[in-house]
């Protein structure tokens, strides 16, 4: 008796050992391994939101994965928190990339390049004060509109075009940020709060109805901005992060940008803006 007696005391303090280590295990946060996820988490510059739900849905539709996306404005796009989940960023251009990887966020090679953005102006539906060039600008009755130059990368184009083109010293005085992101600006834009503002040629399909486009001429863009994909230096899943890398630098993707108004060929950007930098950090 005194032999069962300690077998079932010995029984009792193995279950009770087995159950607190299924309780440990529980309260362990969970990592991903490689492949075991039809999720992809990126995070995407805001003013990609756009596009981006679009090649989102034909990503699914063509790999059965899901790109989870975060969207943050272009200056917030490397403020990374302890848990956040991150397999690709995408930057709206590529100066990002070398601060990213200083900082040790994203992976030292790899990076693809998916599109170009252009800028341009757009103004009012009704364009009531009958803005067609860039020195049309000075009007001083114009309200000029401008993204933060602090959160996306818009505004930082914006005052290298001023300057380049010798406005900056008369315009600086008229210019009002309108929001964090490029998609703030099209929409004072459209809602007539500025008069004018410089933006990407592709932001006249997020909202047709709302302004009109009108293009610089060839002489007056300086830069060209890179639409870049890279993973990040330690993906939440590299699989996952290879797969969607790949999907990024297919025609078929680049197919989807230009049907958004972006130019996928260094050849279409030269025919366009011959004396333009590709990507860079403009020069304010």
């Amino acid at each position: 008796m005194k032999f069962a007696g300690k077998k079932s005391i010995i029984g009792v303090i193995a279950l009770f050992a087995l159950l607190f280590l299924i309780a440990s295990c529980s309260n362990q946060p969970q990592k991903r391994t490689q492949g075991s996820s039809n999720l992809v988490y990126v995070r995407a510059d805001a003013s990609l939101k756009p596009t981006l739900k679009d090649v989102a849905e034909k990503y699914s539709y063509a790999t059965y994965q899901n790109m989870e996306i975060q969207y943050k404005p272009g200056g917030e796009m490397l403020d990374i928190q302890e848990d956040d989940s991150i397999d690709v960023f995408i930057f709206t251009n590529d100066h990002f990339i070398e601060e990213g990887r200083s900082n040790g966020l994203l992976d030292s090679t790899g990076e693809v390049t998916i599109a170009y953005a252009v800028p341009c102006l757009i103004v009012p539906r009704l364009n009531p004060y009958l803005i067609t060039t860039l020195t049309d600008l000075t009007n001083p009755k114009l309200r000029i509109g401008i993204a933060d130059t602090s959160s996306d990368v818009l505004g930082s184009f914006t005052l290298e075009i001023l300057r380049v083109n010798n406005l900056f010293d008369k315009l600086d005085h008229r210019l009002i940020q309108m929001g964090p992101t490029a998609l703030d600006l099209t929409r004072g834009v459209t809602l007539s709060q500025v008069d004018a503002a410089v933006a990407w040629t592709s932001s006249a399909n997020w909202n047709p109805e709302g302004f009109e486009v009108i293009l610089f001429t060839p002489s007056e863009i300086p830069r060209v901005a890179i639409i870049t994909a890279i993973e990040s230096y330690e993906p939440i899943d590299a699989e996952n992060a290879d797969r969607l890398i790949t999907y990024l630098n297919s025609d078929r993707c680049r197919e989807i940008f230009r049907n958004w108004g972006y130019l996928i060929s260094e050849s279409d950007v030269v025919m366009y803006a011959p004396a333009a930098f590709f990507g860079g950090k403009p020069e304010m």
